[in-house]
């Protein structure tokens, strides 16, 4: 089974939710957080991610250096394409920016890269910055050529088209004029100049749909199919997500089921550090054994959807 995920940061806890398969893939979107450090902290990692039978395929975002930078990387052939790996963490593959691969029987496009809007003050504060972290005019130019007029069954990147930039979740005060585009812009003459049937990306700590681009963060899908992982919960109930609003369970004074109106119910709370005001994320009925996913749920800026 292949699956796909947004931005990591190093906090791989989310593999827990998966059955550990050495024929299984996850799909990162970017920011894996694998080589972020450079040193022994990095190595360490690494170890802790091959205890994990699963293969991670991840696609290079901004806040990591670049795996052909790395003197361990080897550059190998996978999936019809080049990839980078260390001998040591096989199962750790980093794809080529602008690289065509065959996965899972689908023609995919992967390009990888972004602007850290926070530069300036990682820069100020001694944090990890990557002066590679965009692709330069050259290598855009050269995938371009490379792409251009051709088919993709999916499109796999780190940032977005400009045209499909989640203003709602722009940092706040943040002045857009000085946030260097190139990426975005770039991306934009590629889905111009593609026909593609999906449009994966991360990068915004977001997950919305829009036309066939999706974004996505924290939750697991089954790659190229509209199903999230886990689909049940420990005691074997089905998840919906995003079913209903939170008002909708709390009526008349009593809490009950938003399906069958039960009050054989437990309500599921978040972790309490990730969301503003009422901190439940959903409605588990015993007597419909499915729980209900509240859609309105506030969640702090960058805070990972719990469900």
């Amino acid at each position: 089974m292949i699956y796909i995920t947004g931005d990591t940061h190093r906090d791989f806890s989310r593999l827990y939710n998966l059955e550990e398969n050495e024929n299984d893939m996850l799909i990162v979107l970017g920011d894996a957080g694998i080589n972020y450090y450079l040193n022994e902290e990095d190595m360490r990692y690494k170890k802790y991610l091959k205890s994990f039978k699963i293969k991670l395929f991840c696609i290079r975002g901004n806040h990591e250096e670049r795996p052909e930078n790395i003197k361990t990387y080897k550059e190998v052939e996978m999936f019809g394409g080049k990839v980078f790996i260390e001998e040591e963490y096989p199962n750790l593959i980093f794809a080529k920016d602008g690289e065509i691969y065959n996965i899972d029987g689908k023609k995919v496009l992967v390009i990888g890269g972004a602007y850290s809007v926070d530069k300036e003050i990682r820069l100020l504060y001694g944090n990890k910055w990557f002066k590679d972290e965009q692709l330069s005019p050259k290598e855009m130019n050269a995938i371009l050529a490379k792409v251009k007029n051709q088919h993709f069954d999916i499109v796999l990147t780190h940032t977005c088209p400009y045209k499909y930039e989640p203003k709602e979740v722009f940092i706040q005060g943040l002045d857009q004029s000085k946030i260097d585009k190139s990426m975005e812009y770039f991306l934009d003459k590629i889905e111009e100049n593609i026909s593609y049937d999906k449009w994966y990306c991360g990068h915004y700590h977001t997950e919305k749909k829009i036309d066939k681009l999706e974004f996505m963060f924290s939750r697991i899908k089954v790659f190229n199919e509209d199903e999230f992982i886990p689909k049940y919960n420990q005691d074997g109930y089905e998840i919906l997500r995003d079913y209903c609003k939170q008002e909708e369970v709390h009526k008349n004074g009593k809490v009950h089921c938003p399906k069958c109106k039960s009050t054989d119910i437990i309500m599921q709370k978040g972790n309490g550090e990730y969301i503003y005001g009422l901190d439940e994320i959903a409605i588990i009925c015993n007597k419909c054994k499915k729980v209900y996913g509240f859609n309105d749920v506030k969640y702090k800026p960058n805070c990972p959807k719990e469900l």
